[in-house]
């Protein structure tokens, strides 16, 4: 019986130390937000300055750019104090998506040079943005997906697609911010922008529908945002049809869009420390259930310590011998523990299975964006859009499709 109780407690200290990894992978999310909103302000004011050919926001441009850096190097410092250890939710994979994060990373002073020797183009900039904030997001992914706990995994799950959301929105304010300065806007640009703005939309409202206990918050969020003057700047940007855009509307539309867009960061800022507050209260509940199984243990074995767990010549007791030895009280709360232990772990498993569901559907999405745009020659919205196409041809969902093109991909043809 000590050996069942023994395990039991060591059960609960492996819950206790995956939830302390939890709480750093929290961190790390929260330190990892901050970067990607900095890159995405980089990246639309430097669209705005490309696009002008250098004669607009040089030095909000340069302003950006040294925000962008400090954020860097706050987010590469805190990866350097668990760099060798394994203080984060399932190390191997976590640890893979932050390698690939920080060699995106490593092509951003090569980007910001090219940018200010106006080098490269705007739709050239987005797509080097892109690429890392991708990369960034890849992580926050990994770290909703390795969650194991179902409450915890379902928060993060609801910030990724929070996050996810306001990069669609990035996306969108860069790609108009192009427009605008240039005064034009061609048909493919604007296909691309309404397919962010369906995109961006599709990832928020996933996040309402995890965000249990936060949607009071996010409506009240909402309720503040200049959502009337988007609108409005959507239609002079999407209704243009050839005519010439009013480059004066390049700044009005970029602090538009910036204004909810830090109203979206402020949500995930709110969002991640709730999160992390969570995982405290979870540590504290296991420490607290866990001193209380060591209690149970310690007296009844003070009570009889030689006759609580086995005969004298080392043999073990018989049940009968053995429930008499250690008393029924503690064999009986022995029982209660394991059943309420073995229920509690079951139901975990199945309330985690359902979460993961909305992450491997993203899987598969994901999958058959990039199979598509290697395949077909697309880019990313390009491809969802075809994506979308077949779903509403063939009256079934996204995944669906998604799994059918991925189960043909050996057979379609390169461009």
């Amino acid at each position: 019986m000590s050996q069942v109780l023994n395990y039991l407690i060591t059960a609960r200290r492996c819950e206790v130390e995956e939830l302390q990894r939890l709480a750093r992978t929290c961190q790390l999310v929260l330190t990892v937000g901050k970067l990607i909103h900095c890159l995405q302000q980089e990246r639309g004011i430097s669209n705005i300055y490309l696009g002008s050919h250098g004669e607009r926001d040089a030095q909000v441009w340069q302003e950006r750019v040294a925000a962008s850096q400090t954020a860097q190097g706050e987010c590469e410092t805190w990866l350097e104090s668990v760099e060798h250890d394994n203080a984060l939710s399932n190390g191997a994979r976590l640890y893979t998506r932050i390698a690939f994060a920080l060699h995106a990373l490593d092509g951003l002073p090569k980007l910001r040079a090219d940018v200010a020797a106006l080098a490269c183009t705007p739709a050239a900039s987005y797509e080097r943005f892109k690429t890392v904030v991708g990369a960034l997001l890849a992580l926050v992914f990994e770290a909703a997906d390795v969650a194991v706990d179902p409450q915890i995994s379902r928060l993060l799950v609801a910030l990724f697609n929070l996050m996810q959301g306001k990069e669609f929105a990035g996306r969108e304010r860069a790609a108009g911010a192009a427009a605008f300065v240039t005064g034009k806007i061609t048909r493919e640009q604007e296909q691309t922008i309404e397919t962010q703005i369906e995109m961006q939309e599709q990832a928020l409202r996933r996040f309402e529908s995890f965000a249990e206990g936060f949607r009071n918050e996010w409506t009240a969020m909402q309720a503040t945002l200049p959502l009337a003057d988007l609108e409005r700047l959507r239609r002079k940007l999407l209704t243009a049809h050839g005519r010439p855009l009013d480059p004066e509307l390049a700044d009005i539309w970029y602090q538009c869009c910036s204004t909810r867009m830090d109203g979206l960061h402020q949500v995930e800022i709110h969002l991640a420390q709730y999160v992390q507050s969570q995982c405290q209260d979870k540590i504290v509940e296991l420490q607290k259930a866990l001193d209380d199984q060591a209690q149970l243990f310690s007296q009844e074995e003070a009570r009889d310590p030689l006759a609580a767990f086995s005969s004298l010549d080392g043999e073990p007791l018989p049940e009968d011998s053995l429930r008499a030895g250690v008393g029924p009280h503690l064999t009986h709360s022995i029982v209660d523990i394991l059943r309420s232990q073995s229920e509690r772990l079951q139901n975990l498993t199945q309330e985690l299975a359902t979460v993961r569901e909305s992450l491997e559907e993203r899987k598969l999405i994901e999958r058959a964006k990039g199979v598509l745009m290697m395949k077909q020659g697309l880019n990313e919205e390009a491809a969802y859009r075809l994506l979308r196409k077949h779903a509403m041809n063939q009256n079934r969902r996204i995944a669906e499709v998604a799994q059918a093109i991925l189960s043909l991909t050996e057979i379609l043809p390169d461009t």
